[in-house]
């Protein structure tokens, strides 16, 4: 079995290599830090939980944040991975074209948004150690960022 970072690289390749057709979402959750979530310019960093979510679905693929207040961004994009940039020490960016976010009203209703917005994640190269997931976008509520960073573990044979 690969090790849960490990899979995010190889689902953003799988994403590509189907149709958009209807099937089954993919979903990984890996634990580790929320290190940063700042949601239209306002830091709620401390509240980020200990969970990010990658899902592929077709063509597209997200990486979601959650608050422990119950509001989740995600940042969605086509899922073509780019190749390596190591002018920032990653082996993949994803460039981010939607982000939808979801929050509660004070009265308990679920209010979901959906912004346009030019944006990237950034992920590490595959292998043992800590490795950080970072997302940005530009919207026209503001800007949203997200770290997140894991302990992947070795491959085993």
């Amino acid at each position: 079995m690969l090790p849960r970072l490990l899979l995010v690289p190889s689902l953003l390749g799988l994403a590509c290599a189907f149709e958009a057709r209807a099937q089954a979402p993919v979903r990984n959750a890996l634990k580790g830090t929320c290190e940063k979530l700042i949601l239209g310019g306002r830091d709620s960093s401390a509240t980020c939980t200990d969970e990010l979510v990658n899902t592929v679905q077709g063509r597209r693929t997200s990486f979601d944040f959650s608050a422990s207040d119950g509001t989740v961004v995600s940042f969605s994009g086509t899922g073509a991975p780019q190749g390596p940039q190591e002018e920032f020490g990653v082996e993949a960016s994803q460039p981010v074209s939607v982000l939808i976010l979801t929050a509660k009203s004070p009265q308990g209703d679920v209010i979901r948004d959906t912004l346009s917005t030019v944006g990237t994640c950034r992920f590490p190269p595959t292998g043992p150690g800590t490795s950080t997931v970072t997302c940005t976008a530009d919207t026209q509520r503001g800007r949203f960022e997200a770290t997140f960073t894991t302990q992947a573990d070795a491959p085993k044979p």
